[in-house]
């Protein structure tokens, strides 16, 4: 009887450890599997960044280098009034010697499916079913673009590409003393303004008094469906691309953002 008891104990506890390294790896894979899922989907989420190699580009490259400006958009998503995510952008890049602007949309694919029941359609539009253009602050606005696109996951991302943007035009004020809030001191002025928007902006003075206020401090994107492209009504999405007030990166080496080998076909489209 001893040695049977002392066998059936012996017996749970190996089953004991065998129920314990079960568990264990039970946990180290689920662990793994939620792990990965989200890696995937992340990946799935993020764009790659690179720069599209136009004709202007390529030109702007033949005659030297090119000063490429980069800054991640302060307002990335836009969602419906349920706060179901419909579009976001990231990565704009501005080329000042090409007057270009970059600025990379995404959205899930069941956007399709929110468009095709906000226009009551018969069938669910394409990928291809949205317009973009580019609002400034003082109501001009830029249609003109060319864009490339890809499909990973349950996402779609696209690279707009605006001819024609002049980010670094400028007029010249003229600021004294008393127009000033703070004075530096190496004697310049830093001329307060408070623009439409409410946001404060700082313009420095040279030794004459004179200031540098760009005419384009925001930018912003806005998205209509191609068949309801109306500029006086609200947009389906409308995003800050540019905001003067951020910091504005210069990009050190551009060649390895820039697709040379033109994997990612540029379309003209308006």
């Amino acid at each position: 009887m001893a040695e049977e008891y002392t066998d059936y104990e012996g017996m749970q506890q190996n089953s004991h450890k065998v129920l314990k390294t079960v568990l264990k790896v039970v946990v180290i894979a689920l662990i793994i599997f939620v792990y990965g899922a989200v890696m995937i989907r992340s990946c799935a989420r993020r764009p790659e960044k690179h720069i599209l190699y136009s004709n202007e580009l390529k030109a702007a490259l033949d005659e030297g280098d090119v000063d490429i400006y980069y800054q991640s958009p302060y307002d990335k998503i836009n969602r419906n009034d349920d706060g179901t995510f419909q579009f976001s952008i990231s990565d704009c890049y501005y080329i000042p010697s090409t007057k270009q602007l970059q600025v990379t949309v995404r959205y899930n694919l069941a956007v399709l499916e929110d468009t095709k029941n906000k226009y009551d359609l018969k069938e669910t539009p394409t990928d291809d079913c949205f317009d973009y253009s580019l609002l400034f602050e003082d109501g001009t606005r830029q249609t003109s673009y060319s864009y490339s696109s890809y499909i990973s996951g349950r996402y779609r991302f696209i690279y707009l590409l605006f001819d024609n943007v002049d980010l670094n035009e400028y007029t010249t004020v003229h600021y004294e003393p008393e127009d000033a809030e703070i004075t530096a001191s190496n004697g310049r002025i830093i001329a307060h303004e408070t623009d439409t928007n409410g946001k404060n902006i700082l313009y420095e003075t040279d030794e004459n008094g004179d200031a540098m206020v760009y005419t384009r401090t925001f930018v912003s994107l806005e998205t209509y469906y191609v068949e309801d492209v109306n500029y006086s009504k609200q947009p389906l999405s409308s995003l800050m691309v540019f905001n003067r007030l951020y910091n504005f990166e210069k990009v050190d080496d551009y060649n390895k953002l820039i697709d040379f080998d033109g994997k990612y076909k540029i379309t003209r489209v308006r």
